[in-house]
């Protein structure tokens, strides 16, 4: 935990925050808001938007914490290490990138698909999150490797 960057875990754990306001507002808002059968009424009438975004920045953060940490013991010789000339060196947001967006791909991503089957959601909105969390993962973990 010595080893961690505390200011670069909350920075990066702020990037879903904003990229979620950019997403799911001006870039893909009225496509999300059709996938979820639901109108902005509904959202409004439920409430509770502060608690809302309280807890997804304290969640984003750990989201943060924990991909720093992939990052930092996922350095050596591992099965990335010839592919300098896609993602950079280590310590460059490139690399990073590419640890978040690996992250996003085996953690994030089979989660929504599992809790969207279940739940029934088409495809579109799978679509909708997942390039979204790719993008976001891949943002934070050019932060973290940077600022490392």
């Amino acid at each position: 935990m010595e080893n961690i960057n505390w200011i670069a875990v909350v920075v990066a754990g702020l990037v879903p925050t904003v990229m979620g306001y950019l997403w799911y507002g001006p870039i893909m808002g009225k496509q999300w808001m059709a996938s979820t059968g639901k109108n902005a009424d509904w959202y409004e009438e439920q409430g509770g938007m502060g608690l809302i975004m309280g807890i997804s920045v304290v969640l984003s953060i750990f989201l943060s914490m924990v991909l720093n940490i992939f990052i930092l013991t996922t350095h050596g010789n591992h099965f990335m290490a010839d592919c300098s000339s896609i993602a950079g060196t280590h310590g460059t947001f490139g690399h990073g990138a590419l640890h978040g967006a690996m992250y996003s791909a085996m953690w994030v991503i089979p989660l929504f698909v599992i809790n969207g089957m279940f739940e029934r959601r088409g495809p579109k909105n799978y679509w909708i999150h997942i390039i979204y969390w790719v993008i976001s993962c891949a943002i934070m973990g050019g932060i973290l490797d940077v600022w490392r």
